[in-house]
């Protein structure tokens, strides 16, 4: 992924414009392309600065340099390089060090220090050759990490990752993004929400104009801490919101050095739908595991309803708890959420909303479990580090009988 300073982008009138790869710029971004994938393929095997080294040979005018940045950057972070070695690289260079100032004070003043004899030495122990000994040295340096292997793809695929890497990078100078989405069935709604569900993003949804939904996200830059996370997981989400038929998105960004606020509008139209299957946040997928036998006669799976109250807005639930004895209990995890949200959900079940579902909250959010006490259709679950499968039993056994 881009850093923000890749960014090729200008500000006009507070709208920030991205420059796209178009015309010459992309064919001569190809060129590029082409150039730094057969370098990395060249340089398999040898060590991470060689690589830089040999990026850093190719000439480009000054009017490139962020661009060519941007595209190292992005085959850097496909390359796959070699894991640290098990050994402790600290306590051998120690060990090594040790053996060498010894041998020197050893040395008759008519020797002189061999080295490899030294590396052979000192590697006998550890069971290695003197060249992976020489590896492990200063294997906890990324600078020495071996390229295993370069990058798959050719140029064309990699300028298509550098273009959506571009609109990554701004939204992590995100305050709040607001996307007007429309998809073809409501299957794919439902995959989208889910999707959004598992970036585990703070966002509201209310229905827009002609069966399409707006989606109010915060942005990193609206948090007072968890930034880079927040904001990774805002970038990550962002392929899925493109895949939309319809989409629209308008963020507000602090921008540049001075943070100054400005706005930067997207719009896409006749996107592909993915098939892919939207994965459950991890929380909550552990907490399926636990449910993996029926306890005291609950069972659970995946939730596919979308509740709409009109003029308060929709829950999207996360799962689907059902009782022998016919009882349907929906559960939507709130855990990396704001209070806002834990307060809106409150008011879906106030002012009526049409199922019995069960929030969770982390402890983080500072909200109790009074607030929905006694309610005939909803109630609160604050958990603390993890979701506790007897914990959601219990609440599940109250709400079942109110």
């Amino acid at each position: 992924m881009l850093t923000v300073d890749l960014v090729r982008a200008t500000c006009r009138a507070g709208q920030l414009h991205v420059t796209p790869l178009a015309g010459k710029n992309r064919a001569r971004a190809a060129e590029l392309a082409a150039t730094y994938l057969a370098i990395a393929t060249d340089q398999v095997g040898k060590a991470q600065h060689e690589l830089d080294e040999a990026f850093a040979a190719v000439e480009v005018a000054a009017r490139e340099a962020k661009l060519a940045a941007g595209l190292v950057k992005l085959i850097d972070d496909a390359c796959e390089f070699e894991a640290e070695s098990t050994l402790d690289p600290r306590q051998l260079r120690s060990e090594v060090f040790s053996l060498a100032a010894a041998t020197r004070r050893a040395l008759a003043p008519e020797q002189r220090f061999d080295r490899p004899a030294l590396l052979e030495q000192a590697a006998k122990p550890h069971g290695m050759p003197t060249d992976r000994l020489e590896q492990a040295l200063y294997s906890d340096l990324k600078s020495q990490h071996r390229l295993l292997r370069a990058p798959a793809f050719g140029p064309e695929v990699l300028l298509e990752r550098y273009d959506l890497a571009q609109l990554q990078a701004v939204l992590l100078r995100a305050v709040k993004i607001t996307a007007h989405v429309g998809c073809a069935t409501p299957a794919a709604y439902r995959e989208l929400f889910r999707k959004l569900k598992f970036r585990r993003l703070m966002f509201q949804i209310s229905p827009g104009p002609e069966g399409t939904y707006q989606i109010a996200i915060d942005g990193p830059y609206s948090l007072f801490d968890s930034v880079t996370k927040y904001g990774l997981q805002l970038a990550l989400m962002l392929p899925t919101l493109l895949a939309a038929e319809r989409i629209a998105i308008q963020a507000q960004l602090r921008w540049g050095k001075s943070k100054a606020p400005v706005t930067f509008n997207l719009e896409r139209r006749g996107a592909p739908g993915s098939d892919e299957p939207a994965r459950l946040p991890d929380e909550v997928a552990a907490l399926v595991e636990q449910f993996q036998t029926p306890r005291e006669g609950w069972t659970v799976q995946p939730a596919d309803a979308i509740f709409d109250l009109p003029g308060v807005g929709l829950c999207v639930p996360d799962l689907r708890f059902e009782h022998a004895s016919g009882a349907r209990i929906f559960l939507e995890v709130l855990g990396y959420w704001s209070r806002d949200a834990v307060w809106q959900r409150v008011e879906l079940v106030q002012r009526g909303l049409a199922a019995k579902v069960l929030f969770a909250a982390s402890e983080r959010l500072r909200v109790s479990e009074q607030v929905l006490a006694d309610h005939p259709s909803g109630a609160l679950y604050v958990y603390k580090s993890s979701l506790s499968a007897k914990a959601l039993v219990d609440h599940l056994e109250r709400l079942r009988r109110a």
